[in-house]
């Protein structure tokens, strides 16, 4: 990564920490101005130039380039999984840095990113507060009845056992962008989709979700890149007793090996399989489309009606073609597609003007949403022009 421009006014620099790539983004708060990138992930490696690492011990190269060169007051940090302790911004500290250490397992492909780089940047040399968001905070109040499993009270309680949903902050900013299109709606039935590596829905009434597809773990739900989703759990202990798995097998097997890689013997990206003509590649295109026709469906049953989807998401965002055929044939729904349809720039309509559903595909603006949070919390404008004084 190039070095970038110093500049010397005061920003707050947004992580993104994903499966494959980590988001940054550095933000002028009071005017919303930001600049950014996507970086591959490297956690855990050195390997900074020799001044820089007298800086920014331990740090990548990228993060030290953009400490080097922005003056940076704070630093947010999106962590997938807080557990049932943490569900709202936490400024870290020694006590529950400890704590999110042991959340790792809940969120295997994501806490430890996130963890990793937070400890990367506490032990840089200068002292920079970090805030962590969580994406499961935009799901902490859903229904009861969405939000429990059916499991012994004892269990539930001892625990702390609930579905936390994810994607949060995505399925935010589809819903702002929603509104944003629609200033006249002050009540509707939404469902939003992030389809990426990682893929969520999300059933949303007045702007408020009432159902997710994630769960207790990101895992739940739909077919992902990597990730079984729903599976019966009575064939996993099955699978147990069979092969002999230990917990960290089993879970290795759901979270690495599983989903549209596993079931199509390999392929990691959804455009080159939804391209394919082999019966195998298929197949697995066929079973994630049907997994999210399945449950839009549900979801239209739990709202009653629909007035839009909106999807987002490499996927989504990447493949109008893949949109428009996980939206296909669902005329029942009220859901009328423009054809021919070509990618053009988002947010992008992809229904017909006489459509009762509204269909967009949109891109979501996560550091918005993680931004938008801590200003919640924290009245977060104020406290920032403090730090820059």
């Amino acid at each position: 990564m190039s070095s970038l421009p110093r500049y010397d006014k005061p920003v707050l620099l947004v992580l993104n920490p994903g499966s494959s790539s980590i988001k940054w983004s550095t933000h002028n708060v009071s005017a919303l101005e930001y600049a950014g990138a996507t970086v591959p992930v490297a956690i855990g490696q050195a390997g900074v130039g020799q001044s820089a690492a007298q800086t920014y011990p331990g740090a990548p190269p990228w993060l030290t380039d953009v400490l080097t060169n922005h003056d940076v007051r704070a630093v947010i940090i999106r962590v997938v999984h807080g557990g049932s302790e943490y569900l709202k911004p936490l400024p870290i500290n020694d006590d529950n840095f400890r704590q999110l250490q042991t959340l790792i397992p809940l969120a295997p492909l994501h806490n430890k990113a996130a963890i990793e780089l937070i400890e990367q940047l506490r032990n840089t040399r200068i002292s920079i507060p970090v805030f962590a968001v969580f994406d499961s905070e935009f799901f902490s109040n859903l229904p009861v009845v969405s939000r429990i499993y059916g499991l012994p009270v004892a269990l539930t309680e001892k625990y702390g056992l609930r579905r936390y949903g994810f994607h949060g902050f995505a399925h935010e900013s589809m819903v702002k962008q929603w509104e944003t299109v629609n200033p006249d709606n002050e009540h509707y039935t939404l469902v939003t989709a992030q389809l990426g590596s990682g893929c969520s829905m999300a059933a949303i009434r007045d702007g408020k979700p009432v159902d997710t597809t994630m769960g207790f773990t990101p895992n739940e739900g739909l077919l992902m890149r990597t990730r079984s989703g729903d599976i019966d759990p009575g064939l996993l202990t099955w699978l147990q007793r069979q092969e002999g798995w230990t917990p960290e097998e089993t879970d290795h097997v759901l979270n690495h090996e599983s989903g549209w890689r596993g079931l199509s013997g390999g392929i990691d990206n959804m455009a080159d399989l939804f391209a394919s003509e082999q019966p195998q590649h298929q197949l697995a295109f066929d079973f994630f489309r049907y997994r999210f026709q399945k449950t839009l469906g549900a979801y239209f049953a739990i709202l009653g009606e629909l007035d839009g989807v909106v999807l987002s998401g490499g996927i989504a965002e990447n493949n109008v073609d893949i949109c428009c055929r996980l939206l296909s044939g669902l005329f029942h729904l009220g859901i009328t597609l423009k054809e021919p349809l070509v990618q053009s720039a988002l947010p992008l309509i992809l229904s017909q003007p006489a459509s009762p559903v509204q269909c967009w595909v949109v891109a979501a603006d996560e550091a918005d949403s993680m931004l938008r949070s801590i200003q919640h919390h924290f009245s977060f404008e104020n406290e920032f022009q403090s730090l820059a004084d």
